[in-house]
């Protein structure tokens, strides 16, 4: 008799559910990116397009709520994390 074959390596998946902009999404590691949630929210978007981001039920200081900018990032929970993010117009 011989031992069954395992077909996954040993190292587990994970994945975190995120809701932005009231859609469910899975991602398949633990920080998101300003640019990344801009990119998420709106494929394809100008490069150059600014974004309000703001979060809630995160795996951050201060309640998990807060907001993001350029270049920041935030570590989100395995589930349960919300982002709002809006194209912000410019003057």
């Amino acid at each position: 008799m011989s031992a069954p074959v395992q077909e996954h390596s040993g190292k587990k998946h994970k994945e975190f559910e995120v809701v932005i902009n009231g859609t469910v999404l899975t991602l398949d590691h633990d920080t998101v990116t300003y640019e990344e949630l801009g990119q998420l929210a709106f494929p394809g978007h100008d490069p150059q397009a600014m974004f309000t981001v703001t979060y809630r039920h995160a795996d951050a200081p201060h309640g998990g709520s807060g907001t993001l900018v350029a270049g920041e990032s935030v570590k989100i929970k395995k589930k349960g994390t919300m982002f709002n993010v809006r194209l912000t117009t410019r003057s």
